[in-house]
């Protein structure tokens, strides 16, 4: 397990996984190439997502993301694996007001594919409507994550484990019987004896998360007479990939993804010597996407006519500060147009940045109703007096059940306010990093003059 090493895409930007805990728990089984199609799938969902749509998948992206060889046969693997996938059904265990049921439903519709292998470059494929509620519009009981750490995992049965463990991250330990760890893996008859099952899958997972991922874990055998009953996973942060993956915060990961779009800008510009996230970053506290991308496109236009340009970062610094493009022309009104040019550019970043600061907003809001999940999931008798509290609101609306009321805006606020009040420890980090990110943002929009 030492020898492993992480192999890691620095220029991979940061996507989130999202889905609800009821899927993360659901029973089913994944081949690896299914697995990664159903992974690149989820991080398509936008959280303001109302609906699923048609999902373009481009198997080239597919195979970039999980280093995947770009040979015929991954192409042929990927594209078998969304075919496969259609097929598949998912077995989710819920609590209702009558009872506990079980919901079964396919996870994917609708296959669009090439049927010549020349143009085989891509699949349209969407979710089944039924799995609305487990991927769509998350506000309580979801797990999120960072899509890097399932990337280089080989065995779809380490993907399962990492999100099953990294949902008891902040608890710190989560206990199976083994029984019901093999049911919710799908694994019953593939693995009947226990010790085929705790080295090809226990011992693989606890090798692949320690090499790749962002938590890592040991684990206890307990024992009814000789037979391992149970097993009692203790997990903790993985601080070596952490730190070699030099890992973004969540708050400013998704903030970074979403909004900067410098990304995109990366890409355009990443063949040339001397480019770095830093130079971007200056562009974009300087500049709008529109203002940048024009630039670029006047270098790339000059490269392709056969220009010589020895060093094109450096003539792009010089196109970026350059405010009309017509250096050559000068009048009475060059003054007046370059200031009307600043403060039209001014407003245009001010705009981009308040909204950055509500989507930080919002992203602070859902990462915090994820701690207060968590913590609710694992103190039953905290939870059973905040649901006790919540029935006795004026907002409690008794025509609906108590499953429906607990969707609602009105009552997940109280329930917010009622755990932070009780319990402020929880949210000291979290609260931390926002106050820090939104202070950056606040001294960039002072800087440019905003005086809202």
């Amino acid at each position: 397990m030492g020898d492993k090493k992480t192999i890691l895409n620095r220029n991979q930007s940061v996507k989130l996984v999202r889905k609800a805990n009821n899927l993360v728990e659901g029973k089913y089984r994944f081949d690896i190439w299914e697995m990664r199609v159903f992974t690149k799938m989820l991080t398509m969902i936008l959280p303001s997502d109302e609906d699923f749509k048609e999902y373009r998948i481009y198997l080239k992206e597919v195979i970039d993301d999980f280093n995947l060889s770009a040979d015929k046969q991954s192409y042929k693997l990927l594209k078998d694996g969304a075919i496969k996938l259609m097929k598949k059904e998912i077995k989710i265990i819920r609590d209702t007001d009558e009872g506990e049921k079980e919901f079964l439903t396919h996870i994917a519709v609708g296959l669009d594919s090439f049927t010549s292998k020349t143009q085989g470059s891509y699949v349209d494929i969407s979710f089944h409507p039924k799995m609305k509620p487990f991927l769509l519009q998350l506000q309580t009981q979801f797990l999120m994550y960072d899509v890097r750490n399932v990337l280089q995992l080989q065995s779809s049965y380490s993907v399962r484990i990492y999100e099953l463990l990294k949902q008891y991250e902040k608890i710190g330990k989560r206990t199976f019987s083994v029984d019901d760890l093999k049911e919710t893996l799908a694994v019953m008859d593939k693995y009947p004896l226990y010790a085929n099952f705790k080295q090809r899958i226990i011992i693989k997972a606890q090798e692949d998360l320690a090499a790749y991922t962002d938590v890592k874990f040991t684990f206890e055998e307990i024992k009814k007479g000789r037979a391992v009953h149970s097993i009692v996973f203790t997990i903790k942060s993985n601080k070596s990939v952490v730190e070699e993956r030099k890992l973004l915060t969540p708050i400013i990961a998704k903030v970074f993804e979403e909004n900067a779009n410098n990304i995109e800008i990366y890409n355009l510009v990443k063949g040339f010597p001397g480019v770095n996230q830093t130079t971007i970053n200056e562009w974009f506290n300087k500049f709008n996407q529109e203002y940048i991308v024009e630039r670029i496109n006047i270098l790339l236009k000059q490269l392709a006519k056969g220009k010589e340009i020895k060093n094109p970062m450096g003539y792009l610094q010089k196109l970026m500060l350059q405010e009309t493009l017509f250096t050559g022309f000068e009048d009475k009104t060059s003054t007046k147009l370059n200031l009307k040019r600043t403060i039209k550019n001014n407003e245009k970043i001010i705009n981009e940045k308040l909204k950055e600061l509500e989507e930080l907003k919002k992203f602070q809001y859902e990462i915090q109703n994820q701690i207060i999940n968590d913590f609710l999931l694992t103190n039953s008798n905290q939870k059973k007096q905040i649901l006790e509290f919540i029935q006795l609101s004026p907002h409690y609306d008794g025509n609906l059940s108590l499953e429906e009321n607990l969707q609602r805006v009105t009552l997940v606020a109280i329930i917010n306010t009622k755990v932070r009040d009780n319990f402020p420890q929880l949210f000291i980090e979290l609260d931390k990093k926002y106050l820090e990110y939104e202070s950056f943002i606040k001294n960039n929009l002072k800087e440019l003059g905003y005086k809202g």
